[in-house]
């Protein structure tokens, strides 16, 4: 069976003839939804939604309704729990990318 592809936002600065060539206008993956940026955290993971899920403590059918827009009740533990096993930024996961990171005044993106 073949893996469901993640319901990824639209993004910003596609690349096309009016902007070929041109200094920062390549495309850039919109990480302005919770679940958007959890469906990026799984995939710099390399985890599917049940991978991502048993691998954070999560249930999979929860993991997959964020991923499609839905929250957490427990958002700032859950957002504790993938940014502890996964070392993406705590404050980028919660917050987006207007989350300020506490040390360096930066939004970032962390994961290895």
């Amino acid at each position: 069976m073949p893996r469901k592809l993640c319901p990824m936002t639209a993004v910003h600065g596609e690349p096309s003839p009016a902007n070929e060539g041109t200094t920062g206008g390549g495309w850039t993956v919109d990480d302005t939804t919770f679940g958007a940026r959890l469906a990026l955290v799984r995939q710099r993971m390399q985890w599917n939604i049940k991978e991502a899920a048993k691998e954070c403590g999560l249930p999979p059918a929860s993991w997959g309704t964020w991923e499609n827009g839905a929250m957490p009740r427990k958002y700032t533990e859950v957002c504790e729990k993938i940014a502890r096993r996964t070392g993406a930024d705590f404050v980028w996961l919660i917050a987006g990318p207007g989350g300020k990171n506490r040390s360096t005044g930066a939004g970032s993106f962390n994961a290895t």
